[in-house]
């Protein structure tokens, strides 16, 4: 993997972390890349789309967020960067196979199917 896409990869792990969004403007923007030109480099790397793949990692922090206490699935889709909890419903059970509710009370998070690249899934 290239080093442009290892600071990719660091970048959506800190701001994960920070709470920060993840949207494919801002993080190229800290990287200090135009949005087309990492996002054609990833894509040709990977196969994937970068807001796909920024989707699915704030999916995931969701389904962390979700196991680890009590939030409402309201403050966990806005705190994962979602503006409408109803997209953030649809998305969830995309990725996961059943609701946010259901997910905190018999879902683990192992169940997530891996669609990228050991390396790239670990970000």
């Amino acid at each position: 993997m290239d080093g442009l896409l290892r600071a990719l990869i660091k970048t959506v792990r800190r701001r994960l972390r920070a709470d920060e969004e993840v949207t494919v403007e801002a993080v190229t923007k800290e990287l200090g890349y135009t949005r087309q030109y990492i996002s054609g480099r990833f894509h040709r790397t990977t196969g994937r789309l970068l807001s796909q793949f920024l989707k699915e990692k704030r999916l995931e922090k969701a389904a962390r967020l979700l196991k680890a206490g009590n939030v409402r699935v309201s403050q966990v889709a806005r705190r994962c960067g979602f503006d409408s909890e109803n997209y953030f419903r649809q998305q969830f059970r995309l990725r996961y196979g059943m609701s946010p509710r259901q997910f905190r009370t018999s879902g683990t998070l192992r169940a997530a199917p891996r669609r990228m690249p050991i390396a790239m899934a670990t970000a």
